[in-house]
């Protein structure tokens, strides 16, 4: 297979123009009976509309591909970035998350929280009205979106004209991460049983599989997205091979949005927490015995997942070996990337970086430690570990007055004001209300919505 892919430039069309090129061509009538003026004043105004309004880049994943780093490098630098005319919409990254989940009905628990419900609406309505040029919303979600919410999503924004972002690294890296993830996650499913449904999707009896490839099949992907949004809109960004400079992502993903990577300061140097092989096979047997003794993750996974897996175990992979691809299914690996790579270049999307990044290098295959060979020694030494973490980092939380409530990320942006405790327990109480009495919800939500966008006119008017 030909390495013929390198970085590709692009270089933005003007709308004006092409209605000008366009006008040489029309007919003095159409079948519909509108005139040529008439339809040069209907393409003007579709043009000028257009203009008015900032161009949106949805970076829709996949997940596993560096979008909690570049999440962060664009919420470190929200002030800059509108300074020089790009939005990165919301009080704070969860609100695109929000968003994202009432746009695709995603509700964990069948909860639709009063936080979810009209989150869409308010992160278009609030990109509507910016003054700048572009907008940039970040959310891996969005990788499998089903058709009728893609659609949904590009027909609120409109008339905004919207590039889709994808960013890519190869399936040797992506698999395990996507495994240890899963066990963080209240998964039982043990790693050979994963690593058989990722090659047999179809056959399998779990999902995980097919859970996996339609968020890491990229050719699937931009096709089913480019239904809506055309080629020239749609931008694949590869992760590049493992030990180079993070910045090297940022600096790609910045040209795609069209700004100079130079201009913005890069987050202290930190990852997504990943587990080591010990500790992540500790998790899945945390999962399946909890499960076994009547524990749900509505209940527990916060503390689980955030605390135990986050903050506490994933310190100790600089001691342990990382989950990785077994060296004999490199090859197959390897006809994937290839696959996945050709496919991609055919649908004629710009490319950033390099397709061949999307295959796995042989040269890191190896032999190793698997979750299936961890000792019953090394589980118990993780597991005493991770009590005594686990002790001390809620002991830490209380002496602070952290919580589990809300995305990790949230409570580093808290508002510095704390609600009294009757206001709070009388916001709960309205809120349970609300979900008995339906008009006592609308009301409800119509007032948030309100809000928001009052304080959102508010922050405009302090920076004129």
């Amino acid at each position: 297979m030909q390495t013929m892919y390198h970085i590709h430039t692009w270089v933005r069309s003007d709308l004006a123009m092409h209605a000008n090129a366009h006008q040489g061509r029309w007919a003095t009538s159409t079948s519909d009976g509108t005139t040529a003026e008439e339809r040069g004043k209907a393409l003007t105004e579709e043009v000028s509309a257009q203009h008015r309004y900032p161009t949106v880049y949805l970076h829709i994943g996949t997940p596993k591909s560096g979008t909690t780093y570049l999440q962060r490098v664009l919420g470190r630098n929200r002030e800059a970035l509108a300074e020089r005319g790009v939005l990165w919409p919301g009080r704070t990254w969860v609100d695109q998350v929000h968003a994202v989940r009432d746009l695709a009905n995603i509700h964990p628990f069948d909860h639709r929280s009063s936080d979810v419900a009209g989150a869409w609406r308010r992160l278009v309505d609030e990109i509507h009205e910016w003054d700048g040029h572009s907008a940039v919303v970040s959310m891996e979600w969005l990788v499998d979106a089903k058709p009728r919410h893609i659609r949904r999503a590009i027909d609120t924004l409109a008339p905004a004209k919207v590039h889709v972002i994808v960013t890519a690294r190869d399936l040797a890296r992506n698999i395990p991460a996507d495994w240890q993830e899963d066990v963080q996650n209240w998964s039982t499913c043990g790693w050979q049983e994963y690593i058989d449904a990722v090659q047999n999707p179809e056959s399998a009896t779990i999902e995980s599989g097919r859970r996996l490839w339609g968020q890491q099949d990229l050719g699937a992907i931009l096709r089913r997205w480019g239904k809506v949004v055309p080629a020239e809109r749609t931008h694949v960004v590869t992760v590049p091979p493992r030990g180079a400079d993070p910045e090297v992502l940022w600096r790609r993903f910045a040209s795609v949005i069209d700004i100079n990577p130079d201009d913005y300061s890069a987050p202290p140097k930190s990852r997504n927490a990943s587990l080591g092989v010990v500790s992540a096979e500790l998790m899945r047997r945390i999962n399946t015995l909890g499960q076994e003794r009547g524990m749900s993750w509505r209940d527990s996974g916060k503390l689980i997942k955030r605390v135990l897996a986050k903050r506490v175990l994933a310190k100790r992979s600089e001691i342990e070996p990382a989950v990785a691809m077994p060296a004999d299914l490199y090859p197959w690996a390897i006809e994937q990337g290839k696959r996945i790579a050709t496919e991609v270049e055919q649908t004629g999307a710009h490319v950033w970086g390099d397709l061949a990044e999307l295959i796995p290098d042989p040269a890191h295959a190896r032999e190793g430690a698997t979750p299936d060979t961890v000792s019953d020694r090394e589980l118990l030494e993780a597991a005493i570990d991770g009590l005594v973490g686990l002790v001390k980092e809620v002991k830490r939380m209380r002496a602070t007055g952290s919580t589990l409530d809300g995305d990790l990320s949230a409570q580093a942006s808290r508002p510095p004001f704390r609600l009294s405790t009757a206001t709070v327990l009388a916001k709960r109480s309205l809120v349970r209300l609300g979900k008995r009495v339906g008009w006592i919800g609308a009301l409800h939500r119509i007032w948030r919505t309100a809000r928001h966008r009052v304080r959102y006119a508010q922050r405009r008017l302090a920076r004129h």
